[in-house]
């Protein structure tokens, strides 16, 4: 690990790592869970390590940054690592396999939102692990949870029971744990983001109905919707700035949408399948990952793709940080994590 870094002029770099399983990036950190038990912390200017702890048991889940904490997946339960020197601060454990977890606040008070894949939730106090509120309710949860520390809502989607095949998507006082909305969704459903006082996602019947489509985050009221021409996978995490909303479906289009006004600025399909992919939003460009491991960069104004990289192996997660594209990449010679200019 931290082997074979290389700096340009242009401060892009590439850092060995022994097979990475996820990848978190927020301003001048890059954590990246590997092999061994270790989540390792990279500075995302030079690539160089920073910190790296023991984590036993690290899950493919993306971990969640804020400026004081990162916050892993392990097994059955959930590490908040310091973000500064990673020393451990607390560790809550939730009975079943840990899924997606997301950082945020009520008021000044930092919440760590957790699910499990069996369709636990919980919120626990960011400073001490201690449990706030908890629901176990039907259905599995396979999606990224989203929040919003300005409303102090978190949402949710449950996979569908073999008695409801449609899924639930649940919108949390985060808080209390009191469900202040939820709705039917189309069983082809992306993971939700909330975004300027909406709840967007998108949904499709799998038998080619299926739109991008935004409740109020208030009340969960319909505000828009917009056709996509399939249907969507929990893996998707869709990408939301300034006043665009950016998801993709399953075959390979993506539909950048007007969050404000509610109309489809562009569509562009790249005919590949997208099953496991944040998409992020620069200032000029929109970048996912395809299944079958590219990294694809769109013109965020006309939808246009302006740069496939192909990183000779498996690109198991991506983020952005100061005008780079960073992405950490298993099954190549070497596995790494490697950052690129932006365009």
């Amino acid at each position: 690990m931290g082997r074979g870094a290389r700096h340009g002029r242009n401060q892009t770099w590439s850092t060995e790592v022994g097979w990475p399983f996820s990848l978190g990036v927020h301003g001048r950190d890059v954590v990246v869970t590997i092999s061994r038990n270790q989540v390792v912390a990279l500075d995302s200017r030079t690539g160089r390590e920073r910190w790296r702890a023991d984590v036993n048991q690290v899950t493919h889940y993306e971990p969640a940054l804020d400026r004081r904490t990162v916050l892993v997946s392990a097994d059955d339960r959930f590490v908040a690592l310091e973000r500064a020197s990673g020393e451990r601060r607390w560790e809550a454990p939730v009975g079943e396999h840990a899924a997606g977890g997301v950082l945020t606040r009520v008021g000044s008070e930092p919440i760590a939102l957790v699910t499990t894949e069996r369709g636990f939730v919980a919120a626990a106090d960011g400073r001490t692990g201690q449990a706030l509120w908890s629901a176990q309710l039907p259905g599995d949860i396979w999606a990224a949870p989203a929040a919003d520390a300005t409303v102090a809502v978190g949402a949710v989607l449950w996979a569908g029971t073999e008695d409801e095949s449609v899924n639930r998507l649940r919108v949390f006082d985060l808080a209390t744990g009191t469900v202040r909305w939820e709705s039917a969704v189309e069983a082809g459903a992306s993971a939700p983001v909330i975004h300027d006082g909406l709840v967007v996602l998108g949904e499709g019947d799998g038998n080619f109905a299926a739109r991008v489509v935004a409740r109020d985050v208030a009340s969960g009221a319909e505000r828009w919707s917009v056709p996509a021409p399939a249907s969507f996978e929990s893996g998707v995490t869709p990408g939301a700035a300034g006043g665009d909303v950016v998801v993709s479906d399953h075959f390979g289009t993506i539909t950048l949408v007007d969050a404000r006004a509610g109309k489809t600025r562009w569509q562009t399909s790249i005919r590949e399948p997208i099953l496991d992919t944040r998409v992020l939003l620069g200032a000029h460009a929109v970048v996912i990952r395809t299944y079958g491991g590219k990294v694809v960069v769109f013109d965020r104004s006309s939808g246009r793709v302006i740069r496939r990289v192909d990183p000779g192996g498996f690109p198991v997660g991506i983020g952005t940080s100061a005008e780079r594209l960073i992405f950490a990449v298993r099954l190549a010679r070497p596995d790494r994590v490697e950052a690129v200019a932006m365009p």
